[in-house]
């Protein structure tokens, strides 16, 4: 696949291909999330109201019905459900256990347990959650999918 950049009056993207493939809807995907996307989150800290890039995000928790965000040196609360940041945040954000949504993308290692569920862990960071086995394939396949 050759990519070219032609310039001219209007803007408009075109995908030229022989067919459509898988290949071809998660470029289109992408190029769309790219166009309409936010690149910060709202979350709060200490009172104060805090924009913070989402590629800063390690992964989203649930406890005792508070989200927190957790990026390398702290910890926010966000302002949101778990099934809302999956749907608001980009496609890396993927859900890993009932109360986890990590961000795949800064995900170093993962540590699989004999059952099917395990442990992330992250770049630049102690910080480490678990996965359960019933989001393990779905976290294969993303994994796959961002990693590759």
């Amino acid at each position: 696949m050759r990519i070219r950049l032609e310039l001219s009056d209007s803007e408009e993207i075109v995908i030229r291909c022989r067919e459509e493939t898988d290949r071809t809807e998660r470029l289109m995907r992408a190029i769309e999330e790219l166009l309409t996307r936010k690149d910060t989150v709202v979350l709060s800290s200490g009172g104060a109201e805090h924009f913070v890039p989402k590629n800063e995000i390690l992964y989203f928790e649930s406890s005792g019905g508070t989200v927190y965000a957790h990026t390398k040196d702290s910890i926010f609360t966000a302002n949101y459900k778990l099934y809302e940041l999956e749907s608001i945040m980009d496609p890396c954000f993927t859900r890993v256990s009932k109360s986890v949504v990590a961000n795949l993308v800064q995900v170093s290692s993962i540590q699989r347990e004999v059952v099917g569920n395990g442990i992330l862990t992250f770049y630049g960071s102690d910080k480490k959650v678990w996965f359960s086995r019933a989001y393990s394939k779905l976290l294969r396949h993303k994994l796959d999918e961002i990693k590759r």
